[in-house]
């Protein structure tokens, strides 16, 4: 019996150094370049274009041909960008409100109704939602019309679908990831499990932070084959104590088939820094390792990955700057 219990444990042992090595092997290393672009935080990116501000000054800089226009919005944050137009939240005249400017014609207009001071701008085409008080707002910036849509906070858009969190609107949960369709004007509940927030749209898909353990874990919500998927590992802790997962949901991101996010632990997951999940291949890569506690705010436009430091948890003259990646490996690194 005791050799039967002997063997039962190797076997226990080896099975348990497998599963740590497949989980090792599931993250890559990227050999992506990192370049520095300026100095800030919240960087959004569209096309060839990154902006980010420093509070005091919106930065527009061209990645195709390295140039970085500067313009004064004091009270300045949380900038987004689509096309030709920048939306930010802005305290300039010590009332909150959200700035529109347009780049072609370099003119700016305010939006002031409904905003307050945690309002967060997102924008697709000429559409731009927000929270506020608890409210979900969508305007159309074409048609200067603007609707109160739901009760909850953090929303996003992507064409016609707006994602929002809700811990009010479905009478079967106490918190929820809510879907409204701007033609049909319906809801419904995208999931309702554990403690999902900060969720984020692109295409079919659906991503969250469920931020029950710890800093929280991604999960996908794909809307055509009704599925939802764990896109990091929720928090497992094992006999050694190491923890292993709950450490990737402090700020994450989505466009096409990729998704970006910032994990600030070493555990059985892999190091700190900024990683990209590939969906169709379900591996993640590591762009850029950081040290411990050190958080990111990456966004991603299809091969490129910008990121700066979190103005939330780095003091504001350290660690503040903004960078850049491309996906690709470097052609002269190749084998």
């Amino acid at each position: 019996m005791k050799n039967k219990g002997k063997l039962c444990s190797i076997a226990l042992a080896s099975a348990f150094l497998v599963f740590v090595f497949l989980i090792l092997i599931s993250v890559a290393t990227s050999a992506a370049q990192v370049t520095k672009i300026g100095t800030g935080y919240d960087p959004a990116i569209y096309g060839n274009k990154v902006v980010w501000t420093n509070g005091v000054v919106i930065n527009l800089y061209d990645l195709t041909n390295g140039t970085d226009t500067k313009f004064g919005s004091s009270g300045a944050s949380s900038p987004d960008i689509y096309d030709s137009k920048l939306v930010w939240h802005d305290e300039s005249g010590g009332t909150p409100r959200l700035a529109v400017y347009d780049i072609p014609t370099a003119t700016k207009s305010y939006i002031t109704q409904n905003v307050d001071q945690f309002s967060k701008p997102a924008i697709y085409g000429n559409r731009i939602v927000w929270s506020a008080n608890d409210s979900v707002y969508l305007r159309d910036i074409s048609t200067s019309t603007q609707t109160k849509i739901g009760n909850g906070s953090n929303p996003d858009i992507y064409d016609t679908k707006v994602v929002y969190y809700s811990y009010s609107e479905d009478p079967e949960a106490d918190m929820a990831i809510r879907m409204y369709d701007i033609n049909t004007k319906e809801k419904t509940t995208v999931t309702s499990y554990g403690d999902p927030n900060i969720p984020h749209i692109w295409g079919t898909k659906v991503i969250w932070s469920d931020v029950y353990n710890h800093q929280g874990y991604i999960a996908m919500y794909d809307t055509l084959t009704k599925k939802t998927i764990d896109v990091t590992h929720p928090l497992d802790t094992y006999s050694d104590g190491k923890e292993y997962g709950a450490s990737t949901g402090t700020h994450i991101d989505i466009q096409g088939d990729k998704i970006v996010y910032n994990k600030a632990v070493d555990d059985y997951e892999g190091k700190p820094g900024v990683y990209v999940y590939n969906i169709s291949t379900g591996q993640s890569t590591l762009i850029y390792e950081y040290p411990e506690e050190v958080y990111t705010t990456p966004e991603i436009y299809n091969n490129t990955v910008v990121w700066g430091m979190d103005k939330n948890y780095v003091d504001s003259t350290a660690g503040s700057d903004i960078y850049y990646a491309t996906l690709q490996p470097d052609p002269e690194i190749s084998p």
